[in-house]
């Protein structure tokens, strides 16, 4: 049985952990166990099902983002002694591949990483060190060309892969049907609304521009924006801008929810008004619960969606097509349930759990075979 070592400077990211959670359970069955470090240890990773006892904390794994680039040798030295005995490190974001490259060659232990963030310039990805990896995975053909394109393509022996994120169907259904502590939305109108992290790429700001136009056209539509943003201050922007419009009464934001999908199994369209995002796992979860999803065409979503079959796919910044492509479909119920029964059929035939997972354990076997060198 080989051995991973995965690392996550931030496990407040419950996308993230369910998939290492699906790594998890597969892992036996094609060979390998997982062990994990965190910078600390939070509620999530319980809720999320990580184990603890395959778990170490490790504050400074963290101290790469917080710093600006800034390594200590003694974090360094930790994680290779955490190293012995592993055959792979798996850095699950390129934040803590610096620091598990050094262990890893101080340790003799292949490294892979796996770049979910996509940038919007080369230096990002010169910082975290991408032009030294051996062995890269990226969630989309967009994010590992725009990797590439930063490092001026990848140099010769480095294996790079694409992973499509599966999901856990089942799982999903099953939560979407436990209401307890269902966060309600005032009214009874259509519910139009989007779920994950409100920072500005996924761009919760657009979805409110859009609505004076949704509810113009749809009187009563209600707008939902699912998650917590990420400080005080991009709240506080977006919450202004829902005043000035007079949206009080109209946009609700519920704050971080632990279970979301109750929430999201209600909503008559699915918005994702992102201006970049690699593989949106938010959208495969939408997907898993059949919801029509309005999406921007940006990075990896034309490959997640057939624009017009398993979703409508609009130009970013746009809230006038936004809207437009919102209004069609809550007009219309019956492409609503069309749209949304091809997106949970492309869900189950082109994202799965087992592919997810087989693409993966081949890339850590591939690192083995190759070495250190």
């Amino acid at each position: 049985m080989r051995r991973a070592l995965v690392t996550l400077a931030h496990p407040q990211h419950a996308g993230m952990l369910r998939a290492l959670r699906v790594l998890d359970d597969a892992a036996p069955a094609h060979g390998w166990s997982m062990q994990y470090v965190f910078p600390k240890r939070l509620p999530l990773l319980d809720a999320e099902g990580i184990p603890t006892d395959r778990t170490e904390i490790l504050p400074g794994l963290a101290r790469w983002r917080r710093m600006g680039g800034t390594l200590m040798l003694p974090d360094v030295l930790r994680l290779a002694g955490l190293a012995r005995g592993a055959d792979v490190f798996y850095s699950t974001t390129l934040s803590t591949f610096p620091q598990c490259h050094l262990a890893g060659r101080l340790a003799r232990v292949p490294q892979v990483v796996h770049v979910y963030s996509s940038y919007g310039d080369a230096r990002s990805y010169r910082k975290h060190w991408l032009g030294r990896a051996r062995n890269v995975i990226a969630p989309s053909a967009d994010s590992l060309r725009l990797a590439a394109e930063a490092l001026g393509g990848f140099g010769p022996g480095v294996r790079a892969r694409v992973a499509y994120n599966g999901m856990d169907i089942d799982r999903i259904k099953r939560q979407a049907e436990d209401g307890a502590g269902q966060h309600a939305v005032p009214g009874t109108g259509p519910l139009v609304g989007m779920v994950g992290n409100l920072d500005w790429r996924k761009n919760p700001a657009l979805l409110v521009e859009a609505t004076p136009a949704i509810r113009a056209a749809v009187p009563g539509a209600r707008i939902v924006l699912i998650g917590a943003f990420p400080d005080a201050a991009s709240e506080a922007g977006v919450r202004e801008r829902i005043a000035a419009l007079g949206l009080g009464g109209a946009v609700t934001v519920t704050g971080f929810l632990p279970n979301p999908f109750p929430l999201v199994r209600t909503l008559d369209v699915l918005v994702h008004p992102a201006l970049r995002d690699p593989f949106p796992l938010a959208l495969l979860e939408g997907m898993a619960l059949a919801r029509p999803i309005v999406a921007s065409a940006v990075g990896g979503i034309p490959e997640m969606l057939v624009d017009g079959e398993s979703g409508l796919l609009v130009p970013p910044k746009d809230a006038d097509a936004l809207a437009t492509a919102v209004v069609g479909l809550l007009r219309d119920e019956g492409r609503r349930r069309a749209i949304g029964a091809a997106a949970l059929h492309r869900l189950q035939t082109e994202f799965t759990l087992a592919g997810f997972a087989a693409t993966m354990f081949r890339a850590f076997d591939e690192a083995v075979g190759a070495g250190t060198a």
